[in-house]
């Protein structure tokens, strides 16, 4: 991204879904969910430091731009720790239902894009990789969505149905919006 208009658009996207989330956590008041965070920090730099052989600070400072791959890890240590597998619903007992459709929306956002994206000729996985603000937009949408469903259960949970459906919409929407989105995303930049 460049310093142009629609680039600081886009960096804002990206500030103001991290933002976002450390509020979510912060008021849900779930000490499993900080730690996890707090962890999936510190997983996510051991990995980049492996991997990435640019600068000693981008190992430090990629997770805050990939805030959806941390918040990912995290959906995966805290479902760990309290999914609940009963056989129609996914439940979260005694948790938050906001943070529970955004960690659960996060688990089928990256569940779709890896299951699915070698039938989609590597399309979700490039998006997610080469495109975080697409792949913010698509992840608030689905924590909107899985958001509705969930309040519509009578406990902290949702269907397999609904979350099956947003495992596979997920990679299918970044398909999608790959072919008409991502040029816009480069003519703004």
């Amino acid at each position: 991204m460049t310093a142009t208009a629609g680039g600081l658009l886009l960096l804002c996207i990206v500030i103001l879904f991290f933002l976002h989330l450390l509020w979510r956590l912060g008021t849900s008041r779930s000490g499993s969910a900080l730690a996890c965070f707090a962890a999936a920090y510190l997983i996510l730099v051991a990995l980049l430091r492996q991997q990435v052989d640019t600068a000693l600070v981008s190992p430090l400072l990629l997770p805050f731009v990939y805030a959806y791959a941390w918040l990912g890890v995290t959906a995966v240590m805290w479902a760990a720790a309290h999914m609940r597998v009963d056989g129609r619903v996914l439940s979260f007992p005694g948790q938050d239902r906001r943070l529970a459709a955004l960690l659960c929306s996060q688990l089928a956002l990256h569940i779709g894009v890896l299951g699915l994206s070698p039938w989609l000729s590597l399309q979700p996985r490039a998006i997610y990789l080469l495109a975080p603000p697409l792949t913010i937009v698509v992840s608030y949408l689905a924590y909107r969505l899985q958001l509705l469903a969930m309040r519509r259960q009578p406990v902290c949970g949702t269907s397999w149905v609904s979350w099956g459906a947003l495992c596979l919409m997920i990679p299918l929407l970044m398909t999608w919006l790959k072919d008409w989105a991502v040029p816009l995303l480069l003519h703004m930049t």
